[in-house]
């Protein structure tokens, strides 16, 4: 990252001959009276289309800044002259795909000049080439976390095999698409600090058994998605304890490590500590000093993420939930979208129909623009949107979700919307929603009956309670009734922080309690999602039409192939009456009415009516 710098003689031009960036010289020359003029990370560049590449070095807050380009190391010409030197790179422009490249660069303070040597690059072609993988807008997913789901050994820890054994379980809940939770090595109970991207879990079980749970899936018409955790690999990677051994290690450059211009005290993104000592420097770590940052200004580490994504596709997986996507690079988000345009072209030559969905947790105009690089990203606003409605708060969800789709349509009109409640770094819905199952079910009839491909947490269909700390909103999955029993897993075991709070016996969230109950959740989540299925027009903005039933109910029409529903929603806490002037079904009780009939709907409730 920052440890390559110029050599440095004041008053003198140094231009020698041409050197790829892996030999480039990384030694700091200063002057007599220690005043250090430098050009760091020179050989750092990004590819920001088919025709324009970034130059990422940094010079010395002041310098002027010269920069020479050509075809060959004889026709350099001078293309950025006399400007002041930053931390946001340099942009050329007008070159060609395919063709090497030479280039030298100049830094001047008071009349003395300090040059790279010359180097040389290929520009890269083909940089954003990807179309998105059709299935994903028609699925339903299911997140999962392994390590709280079902135990296959009987040693309280779920696992892959305790997975594979519930795949009846999700089958008859009716999702088709499943994203699972860090799987690979990890120091830690949640995963989301990798030590091991060629390996999974011991406490999960083998690759084998993953092969297993992977080929089991995909026979029952399921697919995996898996966390890929490339922001950062944990502090135990050998790759991390390798570079922070010395500042000469070949993996120095995988990190992100402080230089003399770098404020040591500036706080991170999320307001904590960025800079964490080691002893031979500090290396950048947003999330938290277990968790250093990779640099993905590193071709090398480019590359070795490519081959790390290849080898999980090859075994089988359906895609990618890529985490903290928006966090590749804080100092500079040109460096986060062209690492992930380039990712998302080299998988989809290789795996066409593979998913890449992006964690960028922003406001929607700065998440909007990683639709130009991935295939899709979590809908954060609009989960608080319908969580909001869900709670008795008036919101006009088809007026945001189609602002939130205009803005998507700037970068990307072949967008795929993820949309979803509750996830594993939130409150769980129906705490957030005071443990009140009516709100719980119109929450869950709110999101199935709007645009986008849902996402339901695991447990959210039984109503699972959880409240952060972490470990406490990824509880055991309440599988019965004493909340004991066979596949059980537990939160004594496992590496778990505290204790478990919200799983318990005898409270009527389990699925034992549930299923085949008329009024529960787990039954309204099934019958909601065959419904989806079953009517693809939810799936586009572009179907919907807002109804007036009355100023008390949010109501919609959703014209699907031949048929068009009625959606009406009362998030209101008392009972609601209205009538339509045609013959309508309710789907969720088949209850049919007839034309000008007065329906009545109750608090905190929904109807879904098929108009006929």
């Amino acid at each position: 990252m920052k440890n390559k710098v110029a050599t440095i003689i004041l008053g003198a031009l140094l231009v020698g001959c041409a050197t790829s960036p892996q030999e480039a010289p990384t030694k700091k020359v200063a002057t007599e009276n220690s005043q250090v003029h430098e050009i760091v990370d020179y050989n750092d560049y990004i590819d920001l289309s088919d025709s324009s590449v970034k130059f990422l070095f940094t010079a010395k807050k002041g310098d002027l800044v010269n920069f020479y380009i050509g075809e060959s190391e004889t026709t350099l010409k001078l293309v950025h002259e006399g400007v002041l030197a930053g931390s946001r790179g340099l942009m050329v422009e007008d070159l060609t795909p395919n063709q090497e490249y030479f280039y030298k660069i100049e830094s001047i303070r008071n009349n003395n000049i300090v040059s790279t040597e010359l180097l040389s690059f290929t520009k890269k072609g083909n940089t954003n080439s990807w179309k998105r993988a059709e299935w994903a807008a028609n699925a339903v997913f299911y997140q999962v976390f392994v390590r709280s789901f079902n135990d296959g050994n009987g040693d309280g820890i779920g696992d892959f095999t305790g997975l594979k054994n519930k795949i009846p379980y999700l089958k008859e809940l009716g999702v088709n698409a499943l994203w699972l939770m860090p799987v690979n090595q990890s120091p830690s109970y949640h995963g989301y600090d990798v030590y091991d991207y060629y390996n999974v879990e011991m406490d999960y079980g083998t690759i084998s058994d993953y092969q297993a749970l992977l080929d089991e899936a995909h026979k029952n018409g399921i697919k995996i998605i898996m966390d890929l955790v490339v922001n950062h690999s944990s502090i135990d990677h050998p790759w991390f304890q390798d570079a922070a051994s010395s500042v000469d290690s070949p993996y120095r450059d995988y990190y992100v490590w402080a230089n003399d211009s770098d404020r040591l005290n500036k706080n991170g993104p999320f307001g904590g500590q960025q800079w964490h000592k080691t002893k031979t420097g500090y290396y950048n770590g947003v999330f938290w000093s277990g968790m250093p940052d990779l640099n993905f200004r590193n071709s090398k580490v480019r590359e070795e993420f490519k081959k790390i994504a290849l080898f999980w596709l090859d075994l089988g997986v359906d895609g990618f939930r890529l985490d903290a996507a928006l966090h590749i690079d804080d100092e500079d988000s040109d460096v986060s979208h062209s690492w992930w345009r380039e990712f998302n072209t080299y998988i989809k030559a290789e795996y066409p129909n593979a998913l890449l969905i992006g964690e960028n947790w922003a406001s929607t105009n700065q998440m909007a623009s990683y639709f130009e690089d991935l295939d899709s990203s979590f809908n954060f606003s609009f989960a608080n949107n319908l969580l909001q409605m869900a709670n008795g708060q008036d919101v006009d969800l088809l007026e945001n979700i189609n602002y939130i789709h205009s803005i998507y349509t700037k970068y990307n009109k072949d967008f795929i919307d993820s949309t979803f409640l509750a996830n594993h770094d939130q409150d769980r819905t129906a705490s957030v929603l005071g443990n009140n199952l009516a709100k719980e079910k119109l929450a869950a009839t709110l999101l199935f009956t709007l645009p986008g491909t849902p996402f339901v947490y695991y447990g959210e269909e039984l109503g699972m309670l959880g409240k952060k700390p972490d470990d406490n909103i990824r509880e055991p999955m309440d599988w019965y009734k004493e909340a004991k029993g066979d596949g059980m897993t537990t939160m004594s075991k496992g590496g778990f922080y505290n204790s478990m709070l919200y799983t318990k016996a005898n409270d009527g969230i389990s699925l034992e309690e549930q299923k085949g109950v008329e009024d529960s959740i787990f039954e309204l989540y099934k019958k909601i999602i065959k419904i989806r299925k079953d009517y693809p027009g939810f799936i586009s903005g572009d179907n919907y039409e807002k109804l007036n039933l009355n100023d008390n109910l949010y109501s919609y029409t959703v014209k699907s192939d031949n048929n068009t529903l009625l959606i009406a929603h009362n998030n209101k806490n008392e009972e609601n009456k209205f009538s339509y002037s045609r013959d309508v079904e309710d789907l969720l009780t088949n209850n049919n009415f007839n034309a000008d009939e007065i329906i009545s709907i109750p608090a905190f409730s929904s109807l879904v009516l098929l108009i006929k």
